[in-house]
C-alpha cells in the first residue's frame, strides 16, 4: 500500500503543477513543450531557454512554454494530453510510439574539437594503474558503479555490450552500485578507489578532464571502440541524442516550422571544449534504440512475466477457497450419485453405452487437436515469413538512409544506386526507370538494372498503353508471357514524370511493407528530380546574370565610344560643308553630288551615335512622326552596293508611297539596316531580300524576308540572346539590340522560318499627326 500511496501522491502533484501552469496561460494561444528534467545543469537550462526564444522569434503567432518535468509527471501529462511536444530520451520516445502517434522532429547536437555530432554512447573506465583490467571479459568479479539501472545514456547502453560479450551483470559482477546522483560522482568514486569500474555517457570523461587535467593520466577506457569521425572516448556503438518529438494531435505544419527554426538556430560553444548542448539537427533514426531495448528486454520489448503459485494464492486466495469448497460439494454429490447408479438394474448396459460414447468423443477430440496443430504450424510459418520480410526491409531502409545521407553523390549516381537497391530488395529480373515524353516515342529509358533484354517488352507495353495513361485508365499491374510488370508512377510538380517498372514473378501479391517501401522510393526519385530541376534553373539563372552583366558593360563601352567617335565625325562634316561652299556655280557637279551624299551619311551617323548615347544614358526615346517608306528607301540605298556584289535583289513592297509612323527615326533605320544586312549575309550568292510595309488596323506591319535557307531549329530560340551568334566572327549583339530597340517602342520583334529562308516581323503605330 505504501508503494501505491507514494505513486498516487506523485500523480496528484503533477496534476496540480500542470493545472496551475495551464490556468495562468489559458487566455493565450500556447504550445506546451515538456522537458524530461533528469538533470538541472546551468548549460541545459540555458540551452532550453535559447531554444524557446528561437521558436518564439521565428514563429511569433504562437506562444511557446517549456515545462521541466520529472519522469512520472511527464508521463502523466502525456497521458492526459496536456502537452503538445516533448524533449526526452530516444528510449522514452520508442516506448511512447507503442501507445500513440509520437514522431521525433529534431535531435540535439554535441560538439568537441570542432566536430559536430548528434549521437552518443557509453564508456566503461577504470584507474590507469589497474593493469588487470583491459577488456570487457576482465570485469567479472569487479565492483561496478553507475547512476541508475534505467539510465539510457550510460548503464543501459553498456549492458547491451556486456550481454553481447557473454557477461551477465547479476551473475558475474562482484557488486553493482547506483549512486542515484550524478555521473561526475561516478568518476570521482572510481578515482578514489570506491569502485573498480565506472559507467558514464560519452563526453563525461572529457568534461571531467577539462576541469581536472591531472585526471587524464589516471583514467583508462575498457573495451574502447573506434568509430570514424567520432572524437569522444567510448566503449559502445552510438545511439541518437535527446530529441524533440511531436505528440498525437500536434499540427504537422507547425512541427515543420519548429524543426526549421531549431535547425537554423545559431550554435553555441564549440572549439576544443566539449559542448553537450551545441545546437539542433534533423531527427535521427531510432533503429539502434529499438535494438538496444529489445536486447535488454525492457519496455516495449519486455518478456511475459511468469506468474508464481504464491502470487496466485495472494491475489485469488478467497476465490480458491470457495472453489475448493465447491469441489468438495461436487465430490460428495458424485459419491451419492455413484451409490444410486450401482443400485440400478441396467448399470452394466449403461456403462457399455458410456464407453462407446467416450470412444467417439476421444476420436473427435483427436481430430480437433490435429487440426489445431496444423493451424499452429501455419501460424509459425507465417510469422517466420513476416520476420524475414521485416529483416529484409530493415536492411533495405538502412541502405536507403545511407543513400539519402550521401550528399557527395551526383544525381545520376544516386539514381543508379537506388535502382540497384530496388533490384536487390525485390529479387526481380529487371528494374527500369522510364521518363514520360511529350511526343513520340512517348517514353525513354533513364536507368535500368538486371536483364536488358526485357527493356523492349516493357517499352512496347508502355507505348501501347499511352492513350490509357493520358485518360487516367492505366493499370499498374500487367501479366505478359509468364512475367509480371509492376509500375509505380512518379510525380514531379503534380504531373506524371516517369515510371519505375519491376519485371519478375509473383509481384501481384506484394506484402504491405514492400508496397509502402516501393512508394517511398518513388517519392524519393520524384524529390531528387525536383531538386535536379532546381539546380539546373540556378545554373541557367547564373548564366543569364552573366549575360546581363556583359550587356551592361557593352552599354557603358558604347556610351564611351559614341563620345569619342562623335568628335572626328563632326570634324569631317565641317570639312565637307566648307568644301561645298568653295565650289562655285555648276562646276564639278559630280564632286558636289558625292560631297552632298557624304555629308548626308555623316549626318545620319552622327544622329545614330547621338541617339545611342542618349538611349544608353537616359533610356528615353525621341519619337517623331516620319515617312517610313522614305526612311526604308534610305537604308536600302546604303546597302544596295553590298547587295549587288552578291547578285542579290532588294525589293520594297509598300501599301502606300507615304506611310506616317510615330517612332524614333534613327533607331528604326538602325533596326532595318541590321535586319536587311543579316538577310544579305545569309545568302551566299543570287537571292532576294523582300521588305514589306502594310497598314492594318492602326498599325504598320514590317516584314523582312530572305532566301538564305533559314535558321537551324536548335538555334532559332536563341537568336535574340546577347552574345549568341551563328557566325564565327560575330559578336551576337545585332539582333539583341534590334529586339531591345523595338521593345523600347512597346512592340515585339519575332522570327520564323519560311520555305525559302527566315522572316522577321514587327509593328509600329500609325502617326495621327498627318503627313509631313
Amino acid at each position: 500500500m505504501s508503494l501505491y500511496g507514494s505513486q498516487n501522491k506523485a500523480w496528484l502533484f503533477c496534476l496540480w503543477l500542470l493545472c496551475l501552469t495551464w490556468g495562468s496561460q489559458a487566455s493565450a494561444k500556447l504550445i506546451s513543450i515538456g522537458v524530461l528534467n533528469t538533470q538541472n545543469s546551468a548549460e541545459a537550462q540555458a540551452f532550453w531557454q535559447k531554444s524557446l526564444q528561437r521558436l518564439s522569434s521565428q514563429i511569433p503567432e504562437y506562444q511557446f512554454v517549456m515545462k521541466p518535468l520529472g519522469l512520472e509527471c511527464l508521463t502523466y501529462a502525456i497521458e492526459k494530453h496536456q502537452l503538445d511536444y516533448i524533449v526526452t530520451t530516444p528510449g522514452q520516445i520508442v516506448v511512447l510510439q507503442e501507445i500513440e502517434d509520437v514522431y521525433p522532429i529534431a535531435t540535439v547536437q554535441n560538439n568537441f574539437k570542432n566536430q559536430t555530432f548528434s549521437h552518443f554512447g557509453a564508456v566503461a573506465f577504470t584507474r590507469n594503474d589497474r593493469v588487470d583490467l583491459r577488456n570487457l571479459s576482465d570485469l567479472k568479479g569487479q565492483s561496478i558503479m553507475a547512476t541508475s539501472p534505467y539510465e539510457y545514456g550510460g548503464y543501459q547502453m553498456m549492458m547491451r555490450k556486456l550481454l553481447q560479450a557473454g557477461i551477465h551483470p547479476k551473475k558475474d559482477f562482484f557488486n553493482i552500485e547506483f549512486n542515484g546522483t550524478s555521473q561526475t560522482q561516478v568518476v570521482e568514486s572510481v578515482l578514489n578507489e570506491e569502485a573498480d569500474v565506472g559507467i558514464v555517457r560519452t563526453g563525461m570523461l572529457e568534461s571531467y578532464i577539462e576541469n581536472n587535467p591531472s585526471a587524464l593520466q589516471q583514467i583508462k577506457v575498457i573495451g574502447s571502440e573506434k568509430i570514424a569521425n567520432y572524437p569522444l572516448m567510448h566503449s559502445t556503438i552510438l545511439y541518437p541524442e535527446w530529441s524533440l518529438a511531436r505528440l498525437e494531435g500536434s499540427d504537422i505544419a507547425l512541427s515543420l516550422k519548429m524543426m526549421k527554426a531549431l535547425v537554423s538556430m545559431p550554435k553555441q560553444g564549440g572549439g576544443a571544449v566539449y559542448t553537450r548542448y551545441y545546437g539542433w539537427t534533423t531527427a535521427a533514426d531510432l533503429t539502434t534504440v529499438h535494438g538496444l531495448l529489445k536486447a535488454l528486454q525492457v519496455a516495449p520489448y519486455q518478456p511475459f512475466q511468469e506468474i508464481t503459485l504464491k502470487q496466485i494464492v495472494k491475489e485469488y486466495g478467497l476465490s480458491l477457497a470457495l472453489l475448493g469448497m465447491l469441489l468438495l460439494v461436487l465430490i460428495l454429490v458424485t459419491i451419492t450419485v455413484s451409490r444410486i447408479n450401482r443400485k440400478l438394474a441396467n448399470s452394466q448396459s449403461e456403462l457399455a453405452r458410456h464407453r462407446d460414447n467416450l470412444e467417439k468423443e476421444v476420436s473427435v477430440r483427436t481430430r480437433e487437436l490435429v487440426t489445431l496443430n496444423q493451424l499452429l504450424e501455419k501460424d509459425i510459418v507465417a510469422r517466420e515469413q513476416a520476420e524475414g520480410i521485416l529483416l529484409r526491409s530493415r536492411n533495405t531502409l538502412q541502405g536507403f538512409y545511407e543513400l539519402s545521407a550521401n550528399t557527395q553523390a551526383s544525381y545520376s549516381e544516386s539514381l543508379k544506386s537506388l535502382i540497384q537497391l530496388v533490384q536487390s530488395h525485390f529479387k526481380v529480373k529487371a528494374t527500369f526507370l522510364f521518363r514520360i515524353l511529350d511526343g513520340e516515342p512517348f517514353f525513354e529509358i533513364c536507368c535500368f538494372e538486371g536483364e536488358e533484354s526485357l527493356q523492349n517488352k516493357v517499352l512496347s507495353y508502355l507505348i501501347a498503353e499511352h492513350e490509357n495513361l493520358k485518360q487516367g485508365r492505366f493499370s499498374e499491374l500487367a501479366e505478359l508471357s509468364k512475367e509480371t510488370f509492376l509500375f509505380q508512377q512518379i510525380w514531379v510538380d503534380s504531373n506524371p514524370h516517369c515510371f519505375l517498372c519491376l519485371v519478375g514473378e509473383d509481384l501481384a501479391e506484394l506484402p504491405e511493407v514492400d508496397q509502402e517501401l516501393l512508394r517511398l522510393m518513388a517519392q524519393w526519385v520524384g524529390a531528387s528530380i525536383e531538386r535536379q530541376i532546381l539546380d539546373d534553373d540556378r545554373i541557367k539563372y547564373r548564366a543569364q546574370l552573366g549575360k546581363v552583366t556583359r550587356l551592361f558593360t557593352v552599354g557603358e563601352l558604347a556610351s564611351g565610344l559614341a563620345h569619342e567617335i562623335n568628335q572626328p565625325l563632326t570634324a569631317a562634316t565641317n570639312y565637307i560643308s566648307g568644301s561645298l561652299r568653295r565650289l562655285s556655280g555648276k562646276e564639278n557637279t559630280s564632286v558636289r553630288v558625292g560631297l552632298n551624299r557624304s555629308l548626308d551619311s555623316l549626318t545620319r551617323a552622327t544622329d545614330i551615335i547621338r541617339r545611342l548615347r542618349e538611349f544608353v544614358q537616359t533610356g528615353q526615346l525621341s519619337q517623331t512622326s516620319f515617312n517610313l517608306v522614305a526612311s526604308v528607301e534610305r537604308v536600302l540605298d546604303l546597302l544596295r552596293s553590298e547587295a549587288q556584289q552578291k547578285d542579290i535583289q532588294l525589293i520594297l513592297k509598300s501599301s502606300a508611297s507615304n506611310i506616317q509612323v510615330m517612332a524614333d527615326t534613327v533607331q528604326i533605320e538602325q533596326v532595318m539596316l541590321n535586319l536587311v544586312r543579316n538577310g544579305i549575309e545569309s545568302i551566299e550568292k543570287q537571292g532576294v531580300v523582300d521588305i514589306t510595309l502594310m497598314e492594318r488596323a492602326g498599325d504598320v506591319y514590317i516584314q523582312v524576308e530572305d532566301t538564305g535557307g533559314g535558321i537551324a531549329d536548335n538555334e532559332i530560340a536563341f537568336v535574340f540572346d546577347a552574345f549568341h551568334s551563328t557566325k564565327s566572327d560575330g559578336m551576337g549583339l545585332g539582333l539583341a539590340i534590334c529586339r531591345s530597340l523595338i521593345e523600347s517602342h512597346n512592340r515585339h520583334l519575332t522570327v520564323q522560318n519560311t520555305q525559302t529562308g527566315a522572316q522577321f516581323t514587327f509593328t509600329l503605330p500609325v502617326s495621327t499627326k498627318g503627313i509631313e
